[in-house]
């Protein structure tokens, strides 16, 4: 479904955090990419969603590219990026930033898709009238779930969902995007706790200095020796 091929760029002209990244997603599936801080994860996600010019390189999805298209046109194709912060509009109630995430959705659908999320994710319902700056940051990353799921992607992108979470509402977060890509969303996903991304994920990349250093299966690569005492931190 999601094919990167040979992609240099970064945030200037002169910039290349991502240096030749080739990497491919098939329909439905869940990809962890772990590595060191600066390896250029993030950016990768935001080279997908259109928010950071490309060099060289493409980037396809069905086989059609998304390289040159904004944003908006991105997500309209099916991407829904989530990004670590910033990711949800504090001063609105739950129920208005839930309707912001459905500004791509056929109108006559929003009201049904925001009843389903609400129904779905039981926190948000009980809090869907006051402001989102009162949820705690565990809440606060399913409401920004929430809101990419209003435009029913095929594709979530997700960028260090965990980051500043306690153990336990971490562990919550993961169970939540797990029953998402049970439903048959593809995701790829950032995040540092490498561990435990990788053991809800089907596949695994690792990355390293802008390079892809490893791909595989995600169980295969968190129990390879070398490559948790390179990569995860022993």
């Amino acid at each position: 479904m999601l094919r990167v091929e040979g992609v240099i760029g970064g945030y200037g002209a002169a910039d290349e955090i991502l240096k030749g990244i080739d990497l491919s997603l098939p329909p439905g599936r869940m990809a962890a990419i772990v590595g060191p801080n600066g390896a250029g994860k993030s950016t990768l996600l935001k080279a997908i969603a259109g928010l950071v010019t490309l060099k060289s390189g493409r980037i396809l999805l069905d086989g059609a590219p998304l390289s040159g298209l904004p944003p908006r046109a991105v997500a309209a194709r099916g991407i829904a990026f989530v990004p670590q912060e910033a990711n949800i509009f504090p001063s609105l109630t739950v129920r208005e930033n839930l309707e912001i995430g459905g500004t791509l959705a056929p109108p006559g659908e929003v009201a049904a898709r925001l009843a389903a999320l609400l129904d779905r994710f039981p926190v948000l319902a009980e809090k869907r009238r006051r402001a989102a700056r009162t949820l705690s940051g565990g809440q606060r990353q399913v409401l920004a779930m929430a809101m990419a799921l209003m435009v029913k992607p095929r594709l979530l992108l997700l960028d260090e969902p965990s980051a500043g979470l306690s153990p336990l509402a971490a562990e919550t977060l993961f169970d939540g995007i797990a029953a998402i890509h049970a439903e048959g969303t593809a995701i790829l996903m950032v995040e540092q706790n490498a561990l435990e991304a990788l053991a809800i994920a089907e596949e695994g990349v690792v990355l390293v200095d802008g390079r892809v250093a490893r791909t595989g299966d995600a169980r295969v690569l968190a129990s390879d020796p070398e490559v948790r005492r390179l990569f995860l931190g022993g």
